[in-house]
């Protein structure tokens, strides 16, 4: 036992490092992929409450089955009942409804505006589960029916609804002027917001139309019995509604999920499932995959790198003890003695190991089954001493060849492994660009692991190219002043091939982190320019309508440069030679306004001369989307605005114009310069682009009193209702942040970038101490001879510089390179609103990767003069042994 604590005493240090090691790697393995699950999950669950109920709920929609035993609550659990459990499990709430429909439920004698014109008033009847839990009941009572033709339909309706349709309880009219309505109640809502009223939106509040002959629309509360009463003058639609909670899913659960919701297409109710949740969790699914994709290729690079400094703690703590293991091989101990020897040593490496999985495990988040692989690296930890051990004791000639002549023996063995290597990193960059990085069963590990393949290769072939170009260097030197140089630039072009291990784990440290910042560059760039797509401006002012003093005022705001009021239309009218295409989505502004507001927000987006230029003329030259181009088939149409057909032919056909939706593929884009000034007396704008940097409050401020003097100019429309909406480029570029899975992508890159810095001083620590032993007998020997202590660390500066800056270099280089190789596999338009964006360079990778190299130089003087302080190399000098020194 005495013997034990001796030689752990004796490589304590070493065995620290590993422990240290394999702390940090079980954190990484374990914490990190919960915390992306975790992030991941937060995203979805983001994504899926912000759709709306058409297509985050199942609803099966359909008519009443023959049969007298039908019930539709009944069918409510029946249907429920047959779901797979993926989906059955998750179900949070469901409803059944039935309603008339709508545009055939017409009234009378509501004492409405034009109430006795048929079909002035269309008040949908509907029944169902829920509102009495949804409602307080302000007056009155809820519904009661009688059954049969006794008495009228009882009906209740909001507070809001009761009082812009003039209606209290008592009043009654007649639906399709035979059936007697009569409300009974008054309610309030719980939450206007609340889903129970999403499909029944004018039950909530009724549209009340302007003086067009619009009809008004609403829907009021029955009953079944209420319902029975007019299944003979109207249809009724029946509905099952459930909704899933989110709060129960995750993306672990995805496919189970997605193929219940379509199954649940054909199974049970003869009705049609009316749902986009399937494709809406199909499409998280797939920036799900892009974003482990990411985060594996980081993880991977960063365990790699970890892997690499094990070896690198275990060669350190051989290389202490090779006297020792000579003298036992020279008294006859046997290679597997003398290996199990520090395999009882090398297992106290284990509790850290699990110390790290427990603080992983810690981590909050949805746990990934990566133990396995904390197990391989903590078995790599423990078997790596005695393995080298065993090497060691194997071939003494081995523990102590010199490191100056590294270089010159590169057997078959090393050579045919560096080519391997190679050949593994080429292969599987040929595989990522034809299949990417995930598979069915998840990411590929080997395929994960390419890029800092890439970055082992170009280390190994950066050592072999690098030496003879450094010993020329010092051949040079040595026709300057002093000896410095000379003598350092000569150890570098010779121990280069001694350090490839630390090199090798510096580049693919560096490629990491430069990898990480090249890809948040990239993304940061689509970002940006996505948001450019939605918002070409500094703001946007929104409303429902302005006066045309509006922009004037808005233009006076102090720090505003430029204005540009526009109209949009989401359902105009497109006409070809008389006949009625269907509907186009019109946006109309001033072309010329629009390109100096553009130009004074700095947006990159440069608008066609054909729109900034447009003058009026006997058809406006208009931008069409390649959709609406093929459907005129023609260049020539007419488009419906206001009220008021325009005709038009097709001055470009462009695939985007900002701010329409990016992807959109049916709109036409109307200069407002180029209709005659008699005809745009018809425009009213409904929004501005602002340029500069005005108060957003001022700006709301001022688009709501122009909203105001509109309202009261003729008349006020009844369903009107003052918002100004203002949004700011920062603001809308701040959603795409927040939006989806992006969380996990700054995670991913935040881990890269940090522990690739971390990892990358650590090997250049290792550098040092690979190559102090020599070092330091030159080092003793020079003092005697005259040299300083300041030209000794100029020494190792020039010693390790070249081969630091080298490794540095190459491992920016790959870093960048690698996301232009792999780009097809990483899938970056996920996380850029779809938009499809080159990798581009970010010029911090330069300033930064001098930053490390001035900060790793300084960390290797630090670890040097400790070192140099161990061995004390006064005695060395005296005594001519190491040994001597360490004793």
């Amino acid at each position: 036992m005495k013997g034990w604590i001796a030689r752990v005493r004796a490589t304590a240090g070493p065995l620290a490092l590993l422990g240290t090691l394999t702390l940090l790697a079980g954190v990484l393995v374990v914490g990190a992929p919960r915390a992306a699950n975790r992030l991941t999950d937060e995203g979805l669950r983001n994504d899926i409450a912000q759709l709306s109920y058409t297509s985050r709920d199942l609803t099966y929609r359909g008519l009443k089955d023959k049969g007298d035993n039908w019930k539709p609550d009944g069918k409510l659990d029946q249907q429920q009942a047959v779901l797979y459990p993926a989906l059955r499990e998750r179900i949070e709430q469901s409803w059944w409804a039935a309603t008339t429909t709508l545009d055939e439920s017409w009234v009378t004698g509501t004492g409405l505006p034009g109430d006795n014109k048929q079909g002035a008033m269309l008040f949908s009847l509907r029944a169902g589960n829920g509102l009495e839990e949804q409602v307080d009941l302000v007056e009155g009572r809820f519904p009661k029916t009688q059954p049969g033709t006794v008495g009228p339909i009882e009906v209740v309706l909001t507070e809001w609804n009761a009082d812009k349709l003039r209606q209290k309880v008592g009043s009654t009219f007649l639906f399709h002027r035979e059936v007697p309505v009569q409300v009974v109640g008054i309610v309030r809502p719980h939450d206007e917001n609340g889903t129970f009223w999403e499909p029944a939106p004018f039950g909530l509040r009724a549209y009340l139309p302007n003086d067009d002959g619009d009809p008004y629309r609403a829907v009021l509360y029955s009953d079944e019995f209420g319902l029975d009463r007019v299944k003979d003058l109207v249809g009724i639609v029946y509905e099952w509604r459930y909704r899933v909670d989110t709060a129960k899913l995750d993306a672990g659960v995805l496919p189970e999920v997605v193929e219940a919701v379509t199954v649940a297409r054909r199974q049970g109710l003869d009705a049609t499932l009316l749902t986009s949740l399937d494709s809406q969790l199909a499409k998280f699914a797939d920036k799900a995959r892009a974003g482990a994709a990411l985060l594996a290729v980081v993880q991977m690079g960063a365990l790699i790198t970890l892997a690499g400094l094990v070896l690198l703690a275990a060669r350190v703590a051989v290389t202490r003890r090779r006297g020792e293991f000579a003298l036992l091989r020279a008294r006859g101990g046997a290679i597997a003695t003398i290996g199990s020897y520090t395999l009882l040593e090398s297992l106290l490496v284990v509790p850290p190991a699990v110390a790290g999985g427990l603080l992983g495990a810690a981590v909050t988040g949805r746990p990934a089954v990566t133990w396995p692989v904390l197990a391989l690296f903590t078995a790599l930890a423990a078997l790596a001493v005695p393995v080298m051990t065993m090497r060691t004791a194997r071939n003494p000639s081995f523990s102590g060849e010199r490191a100056d002549l590294a270089t010159a023996r590169v057997g078959v063995k090393r050579r045919t492994a560096e080519l391997s290597l190679l050949v593994l990193a080429g292969l599987g960059v040929w595989l990522l660009r034809s299949r990417g990085l995930s598979t069915a069963a998840g990411v590929d590990v080997y395929l994960a692991a390419v890029p800092a393949l890439l970055a082992a290769g170009a280390a190994v072939a950066m050592v072999r190219l690098v030496p003879p170009v450094v010993s020329r260097l010092g051949r040079l030197a040595a026709r300057g002043r002093g000896a410095v140089s000379f003598l350092g630039l000569s150890r570098s072009g010779r121990t280069a091939g001694a350090v490839i291990g630390p090199v090798a784990v510096l580049v693919v440290a560096v490629s990491t982190a430069v990898f990480s910042v090249a890809v948040a560059s990239t993304i940061d760039e689509g970002r940006d320019r996505a948001t450019d797509l939605r918002l070409p401006a500094d703001v946007k002012v929104d409303g429902y309508f302005f006066d045309d003093a509006t922009e004037a005022e808005l233009a006076a705001v102090p720090g505003v440069t430029a204005v540009s009021q526009y109209m949009v239309d989401g359902a105009s009218d497109l006409v070809v030679d008389q006949k009625r295409l269907g509907t186009v989505y019109a946006l109309v502004l001033d072309g010329q306004a629009y390109a100096k507001v553009v130009a004074d927000s700095g947006v990159d987006v440069t608008p066609p001369k054909e729109f900034t230029e447009a003058v009026p003329g006997a058809q406006v030259p208009v931008l069409v989307s390649p959709g609406v181009a093929k459907q005129l088939g023609g260049d020539h149409g007419a488009v419906t605005l206001r009220g008021r057909q325009y005709e038009f032919r097709i001055a470009a056909v462009v695939d985007g114009f900002p701010p329409i939706a990016n992807g959109a593929s049916n709109f036409i884009v109307v200069p407002w310069q180029a209709v005659q000034t008699d005809a745009q007396k018809a425009f009213t704008p409904n929004g501005y682009l602002v340029a500069g940097d005005p108060d957003p409050e001022r700006l709301r401020e001022v688009g709501a009193a122009g909203q105001e003097r509109w309202a009261n100019e003729g008349f006020r429309p009844r369903a009107y209702e003052e918002v100004t909406d203002v949004i700011t480029w920062e603001q809308a570029r701040a959603e795409l942040d927040k939006a989806s899975i992006n969380a996990v992508v700054t995670f991913a890159y935040a881990i890269g970038a940090g522990a690739g810095v971390a990892l990358a001083l650590l090997a250049i620590g290792f550098a040092v101490v690979s190559g102090a032993r020599g070092r330091g007998t030159v080092l003793s020997r020079l003092r005697t001879m005259g040299l300083s202590r300041g030209q000794g660390r100029r020494l190792l500066l020039v010693e390790l510089m070249p081969v630091v800056v080298v490794a540095v270099v190459t491992g920016a280089v790959v870093g960048t390179a690698v996301p232009h190789l792999i780009a097809p596999a990483l899938g970056l338009s996920q996380f850029t609103d779809g938009l499809s964006v080159g990798v581009t360079f970010d010029p911090v990778i330069v300033g930064a990767s001098l930053v490390l190299v001035i900060i790793g130089m300084l960390t290797a003087l630090a670890v040097e003069t400790l070192f140099n302080r161990r061995l004390r190399l006064g005695e060395v000098l005296r005594l001519g042994s190491f040994d001597a020194g360490e004793s």
